[in-house]
C-alpha cells in the first residue's frame, strides 16, 4: 500500500515538481507511511487474514523461476514500462496545453522528436523509469504470489491496484496542481497503469498458470 499510494507518486514529485514548500516532499513520504503503517494491520484483522493455513502460506508456483528467467522477464517489463509510460504521456498528457504551461514545455510535433529532447534535456528519466519499472513489479510480486485463481485474476488484481489505488489521490483537489492538469494526468496515469500492471502479471506469470 504504501509503495503503491506514496513511494511511486512521490518519486515523480521530487523530480518534476519544484516548486513544492521547503520540507514538504519528506512529510508527504512520512505521513502516507503513517496512514498505510495503521490501515494496512487494520485491514488484515478485518477481514480475517492474520492466520493463513499450510497450503495458503506456500509460494504459488508460476513465480517458481530461474535467475536467469527472472533476469529476462525483468529485462522485458522495464522496457514495457518504458514505452508505455513515454507513449501515454506523449499522446495523452503532453498533448494538453494546460499540461505543457504547467511543466513549462511545448510540442516538437511528433513522439520521436519529444522523447528524444526529454532524454536529451533530462537525462536522469530513462534510469528513473527503469527503477520505477523495477519497483512496479517488486510491488506487484506479493499480489501473485497470493492470487490462488487463474493469471488473469492476478493481472486483473494488479492492473486496479496500479490504475486506481495509486490515482484516486489526483481526484483530490490540491494546492499545487490546477484542476485541469490533474485530470489529464489522471486519465493518463490511470489507464497507462492498468495496461502495465496487466503487462506485468502476462510477463511474470502466464506460462506457470495452471
Amino acid at each position: 500500500m504504501y509503495g503503491v499510494t506514496t513511494v511511486m507518486g512521490q518519486i515523480e514529485t521530487a523530480f518534476f515538481v519544484t516548486r513544492l514548500p521547503a520540507g514538504m516532499l519528506p512529510r508527504l513520504f512520512l505521513s502516507g507511511a503513517i496512514i498505510a503503517a495503521l490501515f494496512s494491520p487494520l485491514a488484515v484483522l478485518i477481514l480475517g487474514k492474520r492466520r493463513q493455513g499450510v497450503a495458503e502460506m506456500e509460494s504459488h508456483a508460476r513465480l517458481n523461476m530461474t535467475v536467469g528467467e527472472w533476469a529476462a522477464k525483468l529485462a522485458l517489463i522495464v522496457i514495457v514500462y518504458v514505452v508505455i509510460y513515454f507513449t501515454f504521456g506523449y499522446f495523452i498528457a503532453w498533448k494538453s496545453a494546460a499540461v505543457r504551461a504547467y511543466y513549462g514545455g511545448s510540442d516538437p510535433g511528433s513522439f520521436f522528436a519529444q522523447v528524444g529532447g526529454v532524454v536529451r534535456d533530462s537525462p536522469w528519466i530513462l534510469p528513473l523509469q527503469i527503477a520505477r519499472a523495477i519497483l512496479w513489479a517488486a510491488i506487484a510480486v506479493p499480489v501473485i504470489r497470493m492470487m490462488k485463481g487463474h493469471w488473469w485474476e492476478a493481472g486483473f488484481a494488479v492492473a486496479l491496484l496500479f490504475a486506481v489505488v495509486m490515482n484516486s489521490q489526483l481526484l483530490l483537489p490540491n494546492p499545487l496542481m490546477p484542476r485541469e492538469v490533474r485530470m489529464v494526468h489522471l486519465v493518463e496515469t490511470a489507464s497507462s497503469n492498468f495496461l502495465f500492471g496487466w503487462m506485468l502479471v502476462l510477463v511474470l506469470a502466464r506460462r506457470r498458470d495452471a
